[in-house]
């Protein structure tokens, strides 16, 4: 059984104007003068020329495309209603209308483009659009890290992805560094890529680059603002420089930390001991997501899992402390009342013998 390559429909109606184009241009042909070869290879050349143009649209934004259409649009209005100011003919070539909308049509669309910026459009909403197809944009750090892998095969991200070229080459250089930190970074930021190339059918690598910005964080800033996506990073200085930019900014450290559990003062729970602390009786523990514990009166229980109960919770810059104490059944004073018992029952029984 003979399998069916499926065709994208998008290169299927490009082909179909192609050739509806150019038996458009033989039909058109005037009978009986020979030209229709002329014709026909004219037609199907003029819609080559419009299908590439078509083609190359994909590397200009979305906002781009929009500002040109309404910078054309209002060119051509201004052009209406100037050209009734001119003589019906100027010339017995030109007509004053088809100059005035060249003319301004043409300056519309430059004018539009030239002041861009000034336009914000992240606003807008489109009722059509499905919100599934939002697309994010991955700098370099984020692939290093590699969480973002499990973010998409645990539906927590969704959309298109978008790897732009200059990171690649980025990432490509930091993998060919001489410093084998930097090297060995760069080779699983290429391995992260695989796998999630491999898990996500959407990921895209954008070939667009900015030949005007040296910085890579610059780039993407501006991508981000021409395709009006999301910027997944975990870097602090690029997230605060996207911020102030009104891009939205999806950063995996913030949502690692919103995802930590809370815990309160009178809490219990069970902590290992794993080293001391900087006090002579405090040991320090860890938990699953790396917060630490520092337990009064623990330094004796290093290697031990202690149940223990919050005494107080430190939130800083740098992350969350966590201060305890152990419950009574493990605390000195129970310890030493255990010994004092001991003591005073010895010589009872040494009286007995």
């Amino acid at each position: 059984m003979k399998h069916i390559i499926p065709m994208h429909p998008i290169l299927l109606a490009r082909i179909f104007f192609v050739l509806i184009s150019t038996l458009l241009g033989y039909m058109l042909a005037p009978v009986g003068q020979g030209l229709s070869l002329h014709y026909t290879l004219g037609a199907f050349i003029i819609s080559l020329i419009l299908v590439t143009f078509e083609y190359s649209t994909r590397a200009i934004s979305s906002k781009q495309i929009l500002l040109s259409a309404l910078g054309l649009f209002f060119g051509l209005v201004l052009a209406s209603l100037i050209a009734p100011m001119f003589p019906e003919k100027m010339s017995a070539k030109i007509h004053p209308r088809l100059v005035c909308n060249l003319v301004l049509g043409y300056f519309g669309i430059i004018l539009a483009l030239k002041h861009e910026d000034r336009f914000t459009l992240s606003r807008l909403k489109f009722v059509i659009s499905n919100p599934k197809e939002n697309t994010c944009i991955l700098d370099t750090n984020v692939i290093i890290d590699g969480r973002v892998h499990e973010l998409y095969t645990t539906h927590f991200l969704r959309g298109e992805i978008i790897i732009p070229e200059f990171v690649l080459n980025e990432l490509q250089f930091i993998a060919d560094s001489s410093d084998p930190q930097r090297r060995a970074r760069g080779r699983r930021g290429l391995e992260n890529l695989g796998k999630l190339r491999e898990a996500n059918p959407n990921l895209q690598i954008w070939d667009k680059d900015y030949d005007d910005i040296k910085d890579v964080d610059h780039k993407l800033i501006q991508l981000a603002k021409d395709l009006g996506a999301d910027l997944l990073t975990n870097d602090f200085n690029l997230n605060k420089i996207a911020s102030l930019h009104q891009i939205r900014v999806l950063n995996i450290n913030d949502l690692a930390q919103a995802l930590k559990p809370s815990y309160m003062v009178g809490d219990e729970m069970i902590i290992r001991i794993i080293r001391s602390g900087k006090e002579a009786h405090q040991g320090v523990g860890y938990l699953e997501d790396g917060t630490m514990v520092v337990v009064d009166e623990a330094r004796r229980l290093n290697g031990q899992d202690v149940p223990i109960v919050i005494t107080s919770i430190l939130q800083t810059s740098a992350g969350r402390m966590v201060f305890g104490r152990l419950l009574d059944e493990h605390s000195s004073n129970h310890i030493e009342q255990s010994q004092r018992e001991y003591i005073e029952a010895k010589p009872t029984s040494s009286n007995r013998s």
